[in-house]
């Protein structure tokens, strides 16, 4: 998607995307994980899941492209942020807890590699082209050994064209196999779904993977 579409999608507070809550995958799979490590957060929006995972012990990372949705982030957890300029990016700053605004396609600029990454709304986000330079960027950023925690939706593609869209397992093994050990943690149907129970689609169900770098 063009840079355009998200801003206008934030200006308008068009971001159905947006979970108020942490997300379930995040909380039962995060249990698992020990140590202090950064996690790199992609297409973080102002996602809460951020803060959880500082609670955890970890530094976050979040890249996102739109100033409004890292400037509510902080506005609406009451907290502080210093500004600077780090490579390609504005870094948001409050602690150990950055978002860095601009395209996490420039992301090697920084010269960084991760151990934990977390991906609710990244891969969904990205058009079919796109998913294909996303899963070799994250080859690029993970170190071997690395997991990635990532949750996908699947619905019936035809019935919706715009983000997030729809990415079945095939489509995550062919993407992430040559690099990573893919394995589904588990899938959620949501018979309850606003857009379910309107009958603008048949089923949508959220499916969590561990993906894990190959050395």
């Amino acid at each position: 998607m063009e840079a355009a579409f998200w801003h206008q999608k934030w200006k308008e507070n068009r971001i159905g995307f947006h979970q108020a809550d942490f997300n379930r995958w995040l909380q039962s799979w995060w249990s698992a994980q020990q140590g202090s490590a950064p996690v790199l957060v992609p297409l973080c929006g102002k996602s809460r899941d951020m803060l959880w995972l500082r609670e955890q012990g970890h530094p976050v990372d979040g890249f996102e492209l739109s100033e409004l949705a890292i400037t509510q982030f902080f506005d609406e957890n009451k907290l502080s942020a210093e500004r600077s300029e780090v490579g390609p990016y504005q870094c948001h700053r409050h602690e150990d807890l950055r978002i860095y605004q601009g395209d996490f396609f420039a992301a090697p600029e920084l010269g960084q590699r991760y151990r934990l990454v977390y991906d609710r709304a990244a891969l969904i986000a990205l058009p079919g082209a796109m998913r294909r330079q996303y899963a070799a960027l994250m080859s690029r950023l993970v170190e071997a050994g690395g997991q990635v925690l990532l949750v996908t939706l699947e619905y019936q593609p035809e019935q919706q064209q715009q983000p997030p869209f729809s990415v079945g397992e095939m489509e995550v093994r062919t993407l992430f196999e040559r690099d990573f050990g893919v394995e589904v943690l588990g899938r959620a149907t949501e018979l309850d779904h606003p857009r379910v129970l309107s009958g603008q689609l048949s089923y949508f169900d959220e499916v969590a993977y561990r993906l894990i770098r190959r050395g």
